[in-house]
């Protein structure tokens, strides 16, 4: 193994929100890929000031992770996914691919960008892809996955509920997203199976993401999916408008709060956000209209 010193290139498909620089090359051509349960070490810096939060060397053995599936932050699954055996690397990544805007109290502030050398060691082919799953072993990944979520978030951990609930979600979600391809008798029976679960994972997933302020715009993804199954649900309209209410969409925002109080007109908290809705609203009209009046004087 000789040390080498490259740059920092960034890794494809991320916008140069991780950057990647090979300390050591690793052997072969072989790297691991989404499901294969990965073997690491790791030591875990902030890029601001080279203050170390975390390391597995400081503990037995190495760390292992299933790459792919959102069981650990983004940089990682698409920074492993590049790696070689036996390769040694620095991942830099911006927040956005780390611990987002809230950080991870106490040790990783908010907005923080990471590094982290990383060496892979191994890796075993990991669990199926969802097209090779039955029905029961979606039911069973996904149940197994919400109640996980869910001890997560009771115990504040949104960004591992995050994790969980879509890892349980994924392959579920994807008997609905082919919806529109021929779809037999088997089909459709697995369809209604998963129905029930399908919605429930989607609707916790929304929520947690909510409580971690990241990635509206998937919230409003899964809010539609489970909506898609079960179209009146108050709970997936009320957590739309509310991921859409932090991109600044109001419109679609204030749709569904009147949805959620067509279904069920005593919906107090529907109707306070309703009214938040049309405040911002007011405003944004307002602000508009001074800054044409300044425009065309």
């Amino acid at each position: 193994h000789s040390r080498t010193m490259t740059d920092f290139e960034p890794i494809e498909g991320t916008n140069g929100g991780v950057l990647k620089k090979i300390l050591v090359e690793g052997k072969g051509d072989a790297k691991p890929t989404a499901g294969d349960k990965v073997q690491v070490h790791y030591t875990g810096t902030l890029t601001a000031d080279g203050s170390k939060f975390d390391s597995s060397r400081d503990r037995d053995g190495n760390f292992e992770f299933q790459l792919g599936v959102g069981q650990v932050i983004k940089a990682w699954d698409v920074g492993v996914a590049t790696m070689k055996q036996g390769e040694t690397c620095i991942l830099r990544c911006t927040a956005e691919f780390g611990y987002g805007e809230r950080g991870s109290p106490p040790k990783i502030p908010a907005n923080a960008g990471l590094d982290f050398e990383v060496e892979l060691l191994d890796w075993a082919e990991g669990s199926k892809e969802p097209w090779q799953m039955s029905i029961q072993e979606k039911m069973e990944n996904g149940e197994k996955k919400r109640l996980e979520g869910n001890d997560k978030f009771k115990s504040g951990d949104f960004h591992g509920a995050v994790r969980a609930y879509r890892a349980g979600l994924i392959p579920l979600q994807d008997m609905y997203e082919e919806a529109g391809e021929e779809t037999g008798e088997r089909q459709t029976e697995d369809r209604e199976t998963g129905k029930e679960l399908t919605v429930k994972l989607a609707l916790n997933l929304a929520m947690a993401r909510l409580k971690t302020d990241g990635e509206m715009f998937s919230a409003v993804k899964e809010c539609s999916l489970a909506l898609s199954l079960s179209p009146d649900n108050t709970k997936a309209l009320f957590r739309r408008a509310q991921a859409n209410m932090r991109r600044g969409e109001l419109a679609p925002a204030k749709t569904d709060l009147e949805h959620v109080l067509s279904v069920d007109a005593e919906n107090s908290e529907a109707a306070n956000e309703l009214k938040k809705v049309e405040v911002a609203m007011a405003k944004a009209k307002k602000a508009e209209k001074a800054m044409y009046s300044k425009m065309f004087g």
